[in-house]
């Protein structure tokens, strides 16, 4: 049973291959083609990841590596150092860090006591690693992830056992924790299961994905969970398997992506996208450009509040990384034919994307050197479309289409208000210029500068 979302392995390219948008850091791994697997990027300058290896003698059966790295100054300097869980067989399902002394990861055990495993905490930079909650139920209790919210609130999520999901909540920084009750989590579907770091987590909220193509949802620091999506509806059966597999995003609670990707053998070939704004209520599809099959995307993140995007590629001939300043409909490259691994975002200034070092010193982690900014708005030549401009205040929208959303930016993406009607009300903003987009029931969307006296 698949339960392990499979990297690319082999490193290619060097780090001169790409374009001015990414700098690159050094990681540290003292092992040349250390690929970055998973990692968290709590805020602008404190980044966890963990490692594998990216040019495994043996492909088909890659080493288990348990070794990590850490930034708290923004990537100025980078730490690496071993994940030592007392037991080389444990795969490390992923990492989450909260400052540039305390981490969990998660340590799941793939050997003949298959499914059992445990939550692990560093509160010294991760010299030493404490063993916490534990899965202890073989063959049932799946660790699939860890994230911690904050110092104190932390959740650890698994597959079913005992006919449950098994979901443990901390508020003390995992002194103790404590198993969701049953009533407080959807019933699992007959064999549904989740993957490994098969997770989203923004701000209190956290999501997780399964081989049923579901997501749950939960919006209280996983205390209470719902479902956000049912991907049968849209054909997308499973977000993992060899011929259907999904990826998502989460922009807020409520505003969200999923990637849907069909293959035949390896070969991608197809690619579809599905939003929503109103927490998984209700999703469409997008009709985007600018990305296609043949960029082969493997990882998606938004800007935290924002309706930008970034997405990476792990190909070895089509890499390269993606930006969409209007939530998935139009999308741009960052750079191309350079691997990119995960890919997270603290805002439109601040992004990482993990990649391969070369040696102890030579590269594996990319970070932003400028802003992702917003779209290139050109004042539209009809003045009527939303006015007066510039204001005082209010600004009203002449339209002959039904009016879904208003949200007003500022220059950087980041949302500062949201409103559904066809005034616009800036009296609490201070003078300057702003964005006015306006989404209509149609599905398009039209976006103003304005100017606040």
């Amino acid at each position: 049973m698949k339960r392990i979302l499979l990297s690319a392995f082999a490193l290619i390219v060097s780090s001169s291959a790409f374009s001015q948008y990414w700098t690159t850091q050094n990681t540290t791994f003292t092992t040349p083609s250390r690929g970055i697997s998973g990692m968290e990027v709590y805020d602008a300058n404190t980044v966890w990841a963990f490692a594998y290896d990216g040019n495994p003698l043996d492909p088909n059966n890659p080493p288990i590596i348990q070794e990590f790295t850490k930034t708290s100054n923004g990537g100025m300097t980078w730490t690496s150092g071993t994940i030592n869980v007392f037991d080389p067989s444990l795969t490390i399902t992923n990492i989450s860090g909260v400052s540039g002394t305390t981490a969990w990861v998660g340590a799941l055990a793939s050997t003949s006591t298959d499914g059992l495993g445990a939550v692990y905490k560093t509160v010294d930079g991760g010299a030493t690693w404490t063993a916490q909650q534990t899965f202890s139920t073989a063959g049932q209790s799946y660790l699939n992830f860890v994230h911690a919210f904050d110092a104190n609130n932390a959740v650890a999520g698994g597959d079913p056992e005992g006919g449950e999901y098994e979901l443990y909540t901390t508020s003390n920084g995992g002194t103790s924790w404590t198993r969701v009750p049953a009533a407080n989590v959807p019933n699992p579907s007959n064999g549904e299961y989740g993957y490994n770091a098969g997770y989203y987590a923004i701000d209190n909220s956290i999501f997780f994905y399964t081989n049923k193509g579901r997501i749950y949802k939960s919006i209280d620091k996983g205390l209470n969970w719902t479902i956000a999506f049912t991907g049968s509806t849209y054909g997308l059966s499973d977000f993992g398997s060899a011929t259907i597999s999904g990826d998502m995003a989460w922009s807020d609670a409520n505003k969200g992506i999923v990637l849907k990707k069909n293959y035949s053998g390896s070969t991608l070939t197809a690619l579809s996208m599905y939003r929503t704004t109103d927490g998984g209520a209700n999703w469409s599809m997008v009709t985007f450009t600018g990305l296609t099959t043949t960029t082969n995307i493997s990882d998606i993140t938004y800007v935290p509040g924002t309706d930008i995007l970034v997405a990476t590629s792990s190909s070895q001939t089509s890499g390269g990384s993606w930006k969409s300043l209007d939530n998935g409909s139009t999308w741009t490259a960052l750079d191309t034919g350079v691997q990119h691994l995960a890919v997270k975002c603290f805002d439109a200034n601040t992004c990482y994307s993990g990649g391969f070092n070369t040696s102890a010193t030579v590269g594996g982690m990319f970070k932003s050197s400028q802003s992702l900014g917003v779209a290139d708005v050109k004042k539209d030549i009809n003045a009527s479309f939303i006015y007066p401009n510039p204001t005082k205040g209010e600004v009203n929208i002449k339209t002959d289409k039904k009016i879904k959303s208003t949200t007003v930016l500022d220059l950087t993406g980041k949302v500062l208000s949201v409103g559904s009607t066809e005034t616009v009300n800036l009296n609490a903003f201070t003078k300057g210029t702003y964005l006015v987009k306006v989404e209509f029931s149609d599905g398009s969307t039209k976006t103003q500068k304005i100017i606040k006296d």
